[in-house]
């Protein structure tokens, strides 16, 4: 900060964001500041123009650990698995990866598993409204999230023999749908039907919710 004005020869690390607010000790929050400009700046007197790294969060990480610990304690009958056990008798069987596979890898403890059907049903976290950022990070902006033609964004519809969700709605009578996992669905002009759904072809099998579940063919797997 001085650039050794001040002839102090003691030097001091100092994280840019407080350790007590949350600061990392990356490189990317430390800057060395000899200690009279450092009790300086604690103090008050001058400020740093600089910008600081916060620590990564282990909350989430913490949060299973101690639920997995209680889990074992009070089911002693549970047998706690690793992913390189289950990618080790996943790739034994010879089949690909994928959730489902690994789901049922994971509950067989190893043992063959016999697949008697290729649904797979997936969970989907749908949020409370919808935005738009307009200029970056924390830019967002509020989309009404009303009907129209009877339709709200994230519905469940049945289209061309398929459940979808709604990605987004026109008012020219459109739809864009998207998979479960969250792309767009593509369809090809047949039978009838353009490229682009229309909202009258469409039929609502499930009200926008916090949570869905929609059900798909899973092309890996084989019944």
């Amino acid at each position: 900060y001085c650039h050794g004005k001040k002839k102090d020869s003691k030097l001091e690390v100092h994280h840019i964001v407080y350790r007590s607010r949350g600061g990392s000790d990356d490189a990317e929050n430390l800057i060395t500041l000899c200690h009279t400009c450092h009790e300086a700046l604690h103090d008050g007197t001058i400020v740093l123009k600089l910008t600081g790294k916060k620590r990564g969060t282990q909350r989430y990480a913490t949060q299973m650990n101690s639920i997995r610990k209680q889990l074992l304690i009070r089911y002693p009958e549970a047998i706690e698995t690793f992913g390189y056990v289950t990618k080790a008798n996943r790739e034994a069987a010879g089949v690909a990866k994928t959730h489902a596979y690994d789901a049922c890898f994971i509950a067989s403890n190893g043992k063959p598993v016999t697949l008697k059907t290729n649904i797979v049903y997936r969970k989907i976290c749908v949020p409370e409204g919808d935005y738009q950022q307009r200029k970056g990070v924390r830019s967002e902006q509020a989309i009404p999230t009303g009907k129209i033609g009877g339709f709200k964004k994230f519905d469940k519809v049945a289209y061309r023999g398929g459940e979808y969700l709604i990605k987004g709605r026109m008012t020219s009578g459109y739809a864009v749908l998207m998979n479960a996992d969250g792309t767009k669905a593509e369809f090809t002009a047949c039978d009838g039907y353009g490229k682009t759904p229309k909202l009258q072809d469409l039929k609502r099998v499930g009200a926008r919710k916090s949570w869905m579940t929609i059900s798909e063919v899973d092309t890996q797997s084989t019944a």
